[in-house]
């Protein structure tokens, strides 16, 4: 019932999330690095040539066609102009009655990925899909935002993800929903999809792990304290002050939605509380993350996951500390951050296990090239009692963002693993390699 902490007979993937697990292996990544740049030739149309104007004709032209500007003051002509005005305003109060809003502004983007994952569990062939999503933002003071993220897409099959990606079958969806407000220094948000980091005004990372990275669970930078936090109804409150120094709290309840409740002993409660410093040129911060039940984030990707683990709950503590700073200008941003995941299983002795990572994201050229390498924890499990920390690996990603113009981005990246192949590890990096592109339209 113990042999590992993370079982599964086959590979799972959800929403925005791809994790493989086998019995003696838990994640496998990427080894050698390939890339294949990609070419975009922008055409600029030819300007055409202007005409020259005949004063003669123009001066025939209106001693022939006015006559007299008297016609212009008749009755019949002012009664024509009346009801063109008339006319005019009904059009103009139709459009306005049928038009998208007068308070809601909305802008998204359209991502086309292309790429393939050598040994991948699902398919090595090259695969291309889609991502659609759409924000929605409507003041109805001038000072609050009720904010609707909505996203589709088919990237439900394919070993290949980026961040961007969307899992799905062609179908919109809610990603997330809130109402934002002040009251007096302070911002408050409120909803029943809200994020942990919604509210969020820490900073402990600049690195964009929007390749590869944040795909996968528990690859993506701080996945203890955002991405294992879930989704759910609540409320979060923060507040940044003159000085630079900032600070946040939020409770979510991810079971608000369902039987389980919110702020129940059944549902999964996640408190977060965050506090930093953001100055000219570097800054940093901590944030804590709380919840009394994993079991149901877990269920999401492990089948009957707390069961198959033996436990009938799983509280966990987790701590990240980070920060980053921009030695020249804006050119080189270097980001260092470290996250610490404290499980509560009664009657199991479990290690706090923690991970590194170290980015780097430099100016080259019109685009961006981003860097990263991260170590991967987990538990090697001696006994059914006894979990102890282990790095079953480690993991690199490069990729390049390319602005082609304000409405188009090109990415194209590379990602890698360095699996840990001890012969007393319960569990190993899965050994694959992935290559691939992305296009972003931002509209």
């Amino acid at each position: 019932m113990y042999d590992c902490l993370f079982t599964l007979d086959n590979y799972l993937f959800s929403a925005k999330v791809r994790t493989y697990y086998s019995v003696s292996y838990f994640l496998k990544l990427f080894q050698t690095l390939l890339i294949t740049p990609g070419v975009l030739g922008l055409l600029t149309p030819l300007a055409g040539s202007a005409n020259e104007i005949n004063l003669a004709d123009v001066s025939s032209y209106s001693s022939n066609q006015v006559r007299s500007i008297s016609e212009f003051n008749s009755p019949k002509e002012l009664a024509i102009q009346n009801e063109s005005i008339d006319t005019l305003e009904v059009q103009t109060n139709d459009f306005e009655a049928g038009s998208f809003s007068e308070t809601t502004t909305m802008s998204g983007s359209a991502a086309f990925q292309v790429g393939a994952v050598d040994e991948g569990a699902l398919t090595e062939a090259l695969s291309a899909t889609y991502s659609y999503n759409l924000d929605l933002n409507s003041s109805f003071t001038g000072d609050d935002n009720l904010y609707v993220g909505i996203e589709t897409g088919n990237a439900g099959s394919v070993n290949f993800v980026t961040g961007d990606s969307v899992a799905g079958s062609d179908s919109l969806s809610i990603h997330s929903m809130y109402y934002q407000f002040p009251i007096g220094k302070f911002d408050v948000a409120v909803g029943p999809k809200l994020d942990n980091d919604d509210l969020m005004p820490t900073t402990i990372s600049t690195y964009s792990d929007k390749f590869f990275m944040s795909g996968y669970t528990l690859l993506e930078s701080n996945a203890y304290v955002y991405g294992l936090a879930g989704t759910g109804a609540g409320v979060a409150v923060s507040r940044n002050f003159d000085n630079g120094f900032n600070a946040s709290g939020s409770i979510i309840g991810t079971g608000a939605a369902s039987s389980a409740g919110l702020l129940t002993e059944e549902g999964a409660d996640v408190i977060t509380l965050s506090g930093g410093y953001d100055g000219d040129n570097y800054g940093g911060g901590i944030v804590y993350v709380s919840t009394d039940d994993y079991c149901g984030y877990l269920n999401t990707f492990i089948s009957s996951g707390c069961s198959t683990l033996g436990v009938p709950t799983l509280a966990a503590d987790s701590i990240g500390i980070g920060g980053y700073w921009t030695p020249n200008e804006g050119e080189t941003t270097l980001s260092a951050t470290t996250n610490m995941f404290n499980p509560n299983i009664k009657g199991v002795d479990a290690d706090t296990i923690s991970d590194i990572q170290l980015a780097v994201e430099q100016k080259l050229g019109d685009g961006v090239l981003s860097a990263t390498w991260k170590t991967i924890p987990l538990y090697n499990v001696k006994s059914s009692t006894d979990y102890n920390q282990d790095t079953i690996g480690s993991y690199i990603e490069v990729y390049y963002t390319h602005p082609v113009n304000d409405s188009l981005d090109l990415t194209y990246g590379i990602a890698a693993a360095d699996p840990d192949t001890d012969s007393g590890d319960s569990f190993e990096l899965y050994d694959f390699t992935a290559i691939g592109a992305q296009a972003t339209f931002k509209f």
